[in-house]
């Protein structure tokens, strides 16, 4: 026997030539149209009794509409996305007969198609059977089979949505647990007032009530079908919320509070009514344990020692203890990676990410910047938090503050490299001096006053090597507060070039001040800067002096100043630096002197500009020279602890 025809509305031609396939296999005549404009015009023409309709073409929803609107007859299966077929159920429950997920799957298909043959012969049987004048047994009977697929199809809904609303549940945390213990009732009833459907949770509270009067359960002014809430929005055709009072078979009476709603058949009358309410003592009960639950949570919580903290699979702080409020404020509700900035640590390799990505334990070290702009090191301990189906909801993190730990170490590993590089240095330092005494004990003996002024002068190279060393070891090891004075910009490098100018001259270097463009006065530490400042004209004669391939050599120093910020330049044509050596520079204990430089000398240079509020910039070329770039603020904005005079 033929199968019926199929109009098929699809502009997915994957999806249509798939559906083709399976229907076209099934014996249905199959008519494809990608569009709505010609879909239309082709069910009026042919009139076919299927019409499947992809409602998320442009114009699809009203498609459905309009071909209901010309054929009462016509099925039509709606279907759609996912994500969207909840909204399209809503939009077309008065206008398509089946839904269908888009992409269709063929067991869905073919049980829909069956249901659908069968509702088409029962309409066939009562408006050809019944309209020929037959018995009026036959017509009993007949409408005895659609009242009874009509039953079926209730019974469906009801547990299609008890279904869902535990789905629904299932996502909240705890929300399976709490759920099953709480009875909530669905149940759908006739506009007579009578039970078609029930869910299990009805059943097991109430008995088995089908076709039971629906005010039965009620007690006191409820109990009648007027007043029953089905019966109030029968009379009222709209949504009702009742409070009312049931009674249970095991004879316990609950408050409850009843929510009832109408749904229509097409002719805008009240075909079928549902009703859901919960038991509110149950809920009560229910609601207590959360409460007692939630504060012994809460005690052994802030208990902890360490802070600990939940994040949400947005990174959103969701609850956190008094340790680390205590540390870092009320972050709840910010995210976390925006409230504690991470310092150097690859992106998404953090402990947290990991355990978000992976649903597993993690632990690391993690340095991050808090709210409060301090650098903290923490050791993170993260563990996931799961629901009852093994979903990942959250994570509980636990961090350890290490952060004096970590600088005690970092102390301990700076003191040891610096005392090994000291004692390298003074051992150095030391043979020199023993081959300047030499040469003077040498020159005595042989009445040689050049040997004896050779071997002065190593012994004085030494000296000023050893002071420089200690000076330094002394500034790095030692914090002072900073102390600032008001000094006139021009005045104060002039005294610093007129210290350096005889030793620079000496060394036939050639030296070039150019103080015309700064003026006014600026807040500095007179010491501390000028300690800079005088380390890189030294690193300038030493690369001039040591780059020996050029007839002459030159040292600028140039002071320029704006509004807010004065700038200083040292620029020589000495050796230069290799690229490779720029940017390890300022760090402790690196030199590009070798063995002739101690690396103490850029780092507190360095650290003296920062602590001005300053920075310096470097730049250089092998073989012509380098230029430092010192920019420090007009006005000094420290901290309390440094002194400030006038």
């Amino acid at each position: 026997m033929d199968k019926e025809a199929v109009l098929l509305i699809d502009s997915d031609g994957q999806a249509a030539d798939a559906l083709h396939s399976i229907l076209h296999g099934w014996g249905h005549p199959v008519d494809i149209h990608p569009d709505v404009p010609s879909a239309l015009n082709r069910f009026d023409q042919t009139q076919p009794p299927f019409v499947l309709v992809n409602t998320d073409l442009p114009g699809g929803v009203r498609l459905a509409v309009d071909i209901r609107s010309v054929s009462s007859d016509a099925i039509i299966f709606a279907m759609a996305s996912d994500d969207r077929l909840p909204d399209m159920m809503r939009r077309l429950k008065d206008w398509a007969d089946e839904f269908l997920r888009h992409p269709v799957d063929a067991l869905a298909l073919d049980i829909a198609l069956q249901r659908s043959r069968k509702i088409r012969r029962l309409i066939h049987d009562v408006k050809h059977t019944c309209g020929q004048d037959r018995s009026a047994q036959t017509c009993d009977n007949v409408a005895r089979e659609v009242a009874n697929e009509r039953f079926l199809v209730v019974r469906q809904i009801i547990e299609k949505m008890s279904s869902f609303i535990a789905q629904v549940a299932s996502t909240v945390e705890g929300g399976v647990k709490y759920f099953n213990e709480l009875p909530y009732f669905v149940s759908v009833h006739s506009p007579d007032c009578r039970v078609l459907a029930a869910n299990e949770t009805s059943l097991k509270f109430f008995g088995n009530r089908l076709y039971a009067n629906s005010w039965e359960i009620y007690i006191g002014k409820r109990a009648t079908r007027e007043a029953c809430p089905v019966g109030r929005t029968v009379r009222s055709g709209n949504v009702e919320t009742t409070p009312a009072l049931v009674q249970y078979k095991s004879g316990s009476k609950v408050p409850v509070l009843v929510h009832t709603a109408p749904v229509y058949d097409n002719d805008g009358e009240v075909a079928l009514v549902l009703e859901v309410f919960a038991g509110t003592q149950e809920i009560d009960q229910l609601a207590e344990q959360v409460r007692s639950t939630q504060q012994r949570y809460e005690k052994l919580f802030d208990a902890v020692p360490v802070q600990v903290v939940v994040l949400d699979r947005r990174h959103n702080i969701t609850a956190a203890n008094r340790r680390f409020k205590e540390l870092f404020g009320d972050q709840i509700g910010r995210k976390f990676f925006d409230t504690f900035r991470p310092a150097a640590f690859p992106a998404f390799r953090d402990p947290i990410s990991l355990t978000l990505g992976d649903g597993l334990p993690h632990q690391g070290e993690m340095s991050l910047t808090g709210p409060d702009h301090h650098n903290y090191t923490v050791m993170a301990h993260t563990s996931p938090i799961m629901t009852a189906s093994g979903k990942l909801v959250q994570v509980l993190a636990i961090l350890t503050d290490i952060t004096q730990f970590r600088q005690m170490k970092d102390h301990m590993a700076t003191l040891g490299l610096m005392l090994s590089t000291v004692c390298h240095d003074m051992k150095g330092c030391i043979t020199g001096l023993d081959a300047g005494l030499y040469l003077v004990d040498k020159g005595f003996y042989r009445n040689a006053p050049g040997r004896i002024e050779e071997g002065l002068d190593v012994i004085r190279m030494m000296g000023d090597r050893l002071r420089k060393l200690v000076f330094g070891v002394l500034y790095d090891a030692k914090e002072r507060p900073m102390e600032i004075e008001t000094v006139e910009v021009q005045k104060f490098v002039g005294d610093i070039a007129a210290v350096f100018e005889t030793h620079i001259r000496g060394a036939a270097i050639e030296f070039i001040c150019d103080f015309e463009g700064c003026d006014g006065d600026m807040q500095v530490d007179p010491g501390l800067l000028r300690s800079a400042l005088s380390n890189l004209l030294e690193n300038a004669v030493e690369a001039c002096i040591e780059e020996d391939l050029k007839p002459d050599h030159r040292i600028d120093f140039i002071a320029g100043s704006g509004e807010d910020e004065v700038v200083f330049e040292i620029r020589d044509n000495g050796r230069g630096i290799p690229e490779e050596q720029l940017k390890h520079l300022f760090n402790l204990f690196h030199s590009s002197k070798g063995q002739r430089g101690t690396g103490l000398g850029l780092y507190i240079t360095e650290k003296a500009v920062l602590k001005h509020g300053g920075r310096i910039d470097v730049s250089s070329t092998p073989g012509k020279g380098t230029a430092f770039s010192v920019h420090l603020p007009r006005r000094f904005a420290g901290t309390s602890g440094d002194r400030t005079e006038a």
